[in-house]
């Protein structure tokens, strides 16, 4: 099989080369903005991780507390019931911040929040799974 290359042939490999060249900014500037875009996303849901830890690990220092103070009633060393009161009040905040922080990390899966019943659904879904509320796009 012979191979040749006529003068037209060249020209449209020449022109092809050329429009490809010159597209290769526009491409590098698409990948590195993807690539920003990429970090940004990883970096949202570590630091979201980081304060769902945080919450959980405030929680249970703050139920251990709630716990100490019912066991010093229990053993005879009463103490300030609104002490209590305000501990649990703390930590019913602290569980709507991880409930929140939770929606997020959920939302930057993909998933779906129904305001309804805060249950996660697929993107692809129209009504929520679990309440059949309608889910919001945006």
């Amino acid at each position: 099989m012979k191979f040749e290359i006529t003068t037209c042939s060249f020209r449209k490999l020449a022109q092809g080369a050329r429009e490809i060249a010159l597209d290769a900014p526009a491409v590098f500037r698409e990948g590195a903005s993807a690539a920003g875009r990429r970090a940004e996303e990883l970096l949202s849901r570590v630091r979201l991780a980081r304060e769902v830890r945080d919450l959980r690990e405030e929680i249970d220092l703050q139920m251990r507390a709630v716990g100490e103070i019912m066991y010093a009633a229990h053993r005879g060393n009463p103490s300030d019931s609104g002490r209590v009161q305000e501990i649990l009040e703390y930590v019913d905040g602290l569980n709507e911040e991880l409930a929140a922080h939770r929606r997020e990390q959920e939302t930057l899966k993909g998933l779906l929040i129904c305001p309804g019943c805060g249950g996660a659904n697929s993107a692809g879904s129209l009504y929520c799974q679990n309440c059949g509320n309608p889910l919001s796009r945006g």
